[in-house]
């Protein structure tokens, strides 16, 4: 029967663009509310959860009961609150409808101007990735596996650009992936917002940024545990148990841990994880709320490792190929173990007069002890025996994060705005000391261990310490309902004081200020076509050495152009980016020609493009998630030293990349809740070394998944890399070629009660 849900507000007007969600079971109905806050569904009678969501309100939950004497259902929406770390989404299936990360007031994501992509919570469980990289891989413009296989950290880069520093955030908040590492279980959503950024988020790499989203305490009560078996002897078990304390849901509590043992691809090479991660919300009203949050999770692996080109990425030499599984090193004497904790809170409340206060903060800890043994390349006269070097590389983060920020919204006749104003802070404090020493070679195609390892010469030995003080201001004003303008800018103040203890102590002081923006249109239509156009700009510090003279380097400044479409119909569960773009980046280090060993600020570099990305929930319980980009890069500038360079590509970046996703849910009948998944995903050739000289083959992947629904039980199986191709991922230079992962399959068993 046809059913319509009109959305009001506590005025009685009528709330255009709202997100409403009607689910029984396994069936769930989405679409948006156009112009007369209304929208229609074709339900069968039963009783169904509908939630309703807008920006600028508050989410509403409700039971309704759908039969033929009740075919108008009507929704009252309360204001509401903006907060960083839960995206509003009230979605079907993979298909996102707005996001806090890309304008910190959930807008819709039709309403930003700039591209952004989401992994919501539905996607990751039905592909149950091991790693936040591994999740990344369907989304376009970002190259998930770097360096190959790692498991001390995600790397990636975004639009050509290395997002691993500066550009992974948790929570809205900076988070140092090259310290610490995310585990997908902790996760609710992860979120990669494309382009220059620094407006709302200060220092950060021109080409985007990746928001990792926690998990909060739920509205109802959830209770699962989980085991998990795979290949690599992988074992696993896990609980994410939470919902309401008392019996009107003012606190509300929730608890996810894990306890895994595994190893890898590569032969003494494991994967063991502790991690427990609790959280408590409090919300005695719809103005106000409350959470706290805290983590520690506890890591042993090891480093990766490097491969030479001959026997990996070339077929020339006479032993063969290398095994994918190899180990190079030394497993008795090298580990990487890290611990990493945090506690922090989200503190929101909405003010009568109608400004809302929100305030986010974290401190965190990350202790990594890492130490390994990794190649050098053949010996001279060899084509199996490989140099060797040991490396000692102890370090420890400890890292506050402060956002507070005051938002209003309010109408003058046809313009409506909401208005942004914040102030955030970050103190980033890392210690490392490190040494290395030459180890004896070792026979890649018959490998003996047990190399004495020499006393390590100290050659690391410094204290970093990072602080950004950034104040913003930003207006989205709607006119009329269809045109958007997003104007926004700030300043930021960023320190580093570097202290170097080798040879006594060093010390270098380094004050950057600037002044960033962004600004844009998008234009918004009946038909669900929106246009926009955007410019924004970035900037990063450049620390660690100095000119010739001994003068500081100034920040590279990041700019870009960006214009595409946003395709939401409201009778078609989907969104569709469209999207091309220009990023310019100056003030790049590149050597000096009077002083070889030291560097000038005259380099320049380019990366342009098109991405194409669409996420749709289709009749019948289909999901689709297909992305295609082109990213094209050129080395605009240099010295006169590095002329060689001039045109060139950036290497380890694809320069074309596409997936294609699909996964069905049984909507009915005995198999209600059964399903599967099926995708492929190419990478196109990219350049190993900034000169262009090592190509880097393209490759074609598949995965698919299978799971099912038995009462409280879930079963699911994943695998990736289906058909186990061997294929080079990347090559840092003709002694250092990393392979890609080969097939992974997890299956896991999970109850509910």
């Amino acid at each position: 029967m046809a059913v319509t849900i009109r959305v009001r507000d506590s005025d009685q007007a009528m709330v255009q663009r709202a997100a409403v969600e009607a689910s029984c079971g396994e069936r769930v109905f989405s679409a948006q509310t156009g112009a007369d806050g209304g929208v229609a569904f074709r339900l069968v009678p039963g009783r169904y959860r509908l939630s309703v969501v807008a920006p600028g309100f508050g989410q509403t939950v409700q039971e309704i009961a759908v039969d033929p004497a009740n075919p108008m259902i009507e929704v009252v929406l309360t204001p509401g609150s903006a907060s960083e770390t839960v995206n509003v989404s009230a979605d079907a299936g993979f298909v996102p409808f707005a996001s806090n990360f890309g304008s910190k007031t959930g807008s819709l994501l039709v309403e930003v101007p700039q591209s952004i992509s989401i992994i919501n919570q539905r996607e990751i469980q039905a592909r149950n990735p091991i790693t936040v990289n591994e999740a990344l891989r369907y989304t376009p413009g970002v190259e998930a596996d770097e360096y190959g296989v790692e498991q001390r950290q995600d790397w990636m880069k975004i639009r050509g650009f290395s997002a691993d520093t500066t550009g992974v955030f948790r929570d809205g908040m900076r988070w140092n992936s090259l310290a610490g590492k995310m585990d997908p279980a902790e996760l609710e959503s992860i979120e990669v917002l494309k382009g220059p950024s620094s407006v709302l988020y200060g220092q950060a790499p021109p080409g985007g940024l990746v928001n990792l989203t926690t998990k909060r305490p739920p509205d109802e009560t959830q209770r699962e545990i989980e085991v998990q078996v795979g290949s690599y002897d992988r074992r696993q078990a896990q609980a994410d148990v939470g919902g309401p304390i008392d019996r009107n849901g003012v606190w509300r509590y929730r608890l996810v841990g894990l306890v895994r043992d595994s190893g890898t691809q590569v032969i003494a090479t494991p994967d063991d994880r502790r991690l427990i991660a609790p959280s408590l919300a409090w919300h005695p009203s719809e103005r106000t709320s409350a959470t706290v949050l805290g983590d520690w999770q506890h890591d042993k692996t090891k480093w990766s490792q490097f491969l030479p080109a001959s026997g990996t990425l070339y077929h020339d030499n006479p032993n063969g190929i290398i095994p994918v599984d190899v180990f190079p090193g030394e497993p008795g004497w090298e580990h990487v173990l890290r611990d990493q904790a945090s506690i922090g809170h989200s503190i929101d409340h909405l003010f009568g007069d109608g400004w809302n206060v929100h305030q986010n903060y974290r401190f965190q800890h990350v202790n990594f002890q890492g130490r390994t043994v990794y190649g050098l390349g053949f010996v001279p006269g060899s084509e199996s025996l490989l140099s060797r070097l040991a490396y000692d590389y102890p370090q420890q983060n400890d890292i506050h994060t402060l956002d507070t920020r005051a938002l209003r919204r309010f109408a003058t006749r046809n313009w409506q705005h909401t208005v942004l104003g914040g102030y955030d802070y970050v103190h980033l404090n890392t210690r490392t000391a490190g040494g290395s020493a030459s180890v004896d070679p070792i026979d890649l195609f018959h490998p003996t261990y047990g190399a004495p390892i020499p006393p390590l010469a100290q050659d690391t030995n410094n204290n970093q310490l990072n602080q950004q003080h950034g104040a913003y201001l930003q207006d989205q004003v709607k006119f009329r309902q269809n045109l958007v303008f997003t104007l926004g800018g700030r300043e930021d103040w960023a320190i580093t004081d570097f202290d170097n203890y080798l040879g006594g102590t060093t010390f270098q002081h380094q004050n950057d200020s600037k002044f960033t923006g962004r600004a844009g249109v998008t234009y918004l239509t009946n038909a669900g076509i929106n246009p926009y156009y955007s410019y924004s700009t970035s900037f990063q510090p450049t620390t660690g050495s100095t000119t010739f003279d001994g003068n500081l380097f100034r920040p590279s400044l990041g700019r870009q152009h960006e214009a595409g479409v946003k395709i939401q119909p409201r009778t078609w569960n989907s969104f569709i980016t469209a999207s091309v773009f220009n990023i310019d980046q100056t003030n790049v280090l590149t050597t000096d020609p009077q002083h070889p060993l030291y560097s000038v600020q005259t380099g320049g570099v380019r990366s342009r493009g098109v991405e194409l990305e669409g996420v749709a929930n289709l009749s019948r319980g289909w999901n689709l998630h297909a992305s295609y980009s082109l990213v094209d890069t050129a080395i605009t500038s240099v010295s006169e030293t590095d002329t060689a360079q001039l045109g060139k590509r950036f290497p380890q970046t694809p320069r074309n990349q596409a997936g294609l996703l699909g996964d069905y849910t049984v909507q009915s009948g005995r198999f209600t809740g059964w399903g599967g998944n099926f995708g492929v995903r190419f990478v196109g050739w990219s350049a190993g070394d900034t000169l262009n000289t090592i190509l880097i083959p393209n490759y074609t992947l598949f995965d698919a998944g299978f799971r099912a629904h038995m009462r409280s039980f879930d079963l699911q199986v994943n695998a990736t890399n289906l058909g186990n191709r061997r294929y080079v991922a990347t090559c840092t230079g003709i002694s250092y070629c990393g392979y890609g992962y080969a097939r992974n399959v997890v299956g896991l068993v999970k109850y509910h009660f």
